[in-house]
């Protein structure tokens, strides 16, 4: 080990207070069945992102409404990095009561924007964006499994920015 290595900063240290305190205190924590969907007359779906031999795996469960395609709830299970429990914790609180489409249109940028202390200082490090991409394929993933359920009549789709640019 070099001195460099022991005088840098645990990765800790460069997450927003806002990442600590869902990595302390994770509320979506869990997971839903089929059944449990079926007796509340919901869709349930599962996006899973990762594998084990990676180092990281995610399962993200939603309840979904079957009428109108907006999300009920989120649930998750995860191995791996513990940035991902806060990625995960803004997923959840960013889906819940949107509609499958508005989750697809989840970014990088507005998980992190949604854990930032100051506007102008990233809640992650750069290091660990390959990561929060997990989420976003989970995400992904479960929203497809909902394009054949109607959304709301009165629902317009916000066009797609062109270039989402860096966090």
């Amino acid at each position: 080990m070099t001195f460099q290595q022991l005088i840098t900063p645990f990765p800790w240290a460069s997450y927003s207070k806002k990442v600590q305190a869902r990595i302390d205190h994770p509320k979506g924590i869990g997971f839903f069945t089929e059944e449990e969907a079926s007796l509340r007359d919901l869709r349930f779906v599962e996006g899973v992102s990762g594998s084990c031999e990676e180092g990281n795996e995610i399962h993200l469960y939603f309840f979904v409404d079957k009428d109108d395609g907006i999300i009920v709830d989120v649930k998750y299970q995860l191995f791996g990095q513990s940035a991902l429990v806060a990625g995960l914790e803004s997923a959840v609180e960013l889906l819940i009561g949107k509609n499958y489409d508005q989750a697809k249109r989840i970014t990088l940028e507005l998980l992190d924007k949604h854990l930032r202390d100051k506007a102008e200082i990233a809640a992650f490090p750069k290091e660990m964006h390959p990561h929060l991409n997990l989420v976003l394929t989970a995400i992904e993933k479960g929203a497809l499994q909902c394009t054949d359920l109607p959304l709301s009549l009165n629902y317009v789709a916000p066009p797609m920015p062109l270039d989402i640019g860096e966090v």
